[in-house]
């Protein structure tokens, strides 16, 4: 098994002596400054996407991963509520619950036809409710009624 992060951080030297500390530095690779397609393809190759954080705003990444057809972990406030549908595209779990988070994960892997049926769900939810047309009618819609209030 490895585990990619992507991006960067306030953690990352941190996170670099953990893997090193525990042992498990060849199987955690950080990746940063990628492309757009190269980003594209770490989100192909995944088997899941997980991103537990405390409060992420929008929640794009949720969202294009998704539209890789991968099933997603995220944390339970902030934007990944709007973004996954919890027990249908992904899980969502409580910031600061690591054994929670680890059971996802376990569960995920340990399913793959499950895992599969999720991120196809989660396909489904990008492409029919997500589209470019379909949020800005929504996002109108809100306003208008946010306007009107």
């Amino acid at each position: 098994m490895q585990l990619v992060l992507v991006g960067t951080g306030d953690d990352r030297s941190w996170l670099e002596d953990l893997t090193e500390k525990n042992g498990v530095h060849r199987h955690v690779h950080f990746l940063t400054g990628l492309s757009y397609s190269e980003l594209a393809a770490c989100y192909c190759a995944c088997e899941i996407f997980a991103l537990p954080s405390q409060g992420e705003g929008f929640g794009l990444v949720y969202l294009e991963a998704m539209a890789c057809g991968k099933p997603v972990i995220g944390g339970a406030h902030g934007g990944a509520p709007e973004i996954i549908e919890d027990n249908v595209s992904g899980y969502l779990v409580p910031h600061g619950d690591p054994i929670h988070l680890a059971t996802c994960i376990e569960a995920l892997l340990a399913d793959p036809a499950h895992a599969k049926e999720m991120g196809a769900r989660g396909r489904q939810r990008a492409e029919h409710e997500f589209r470019f047309n379909v949020f800005a009618k929504s996002l109108k819609k809100i306003l208008r009624e946010q306007c009107e209030s």
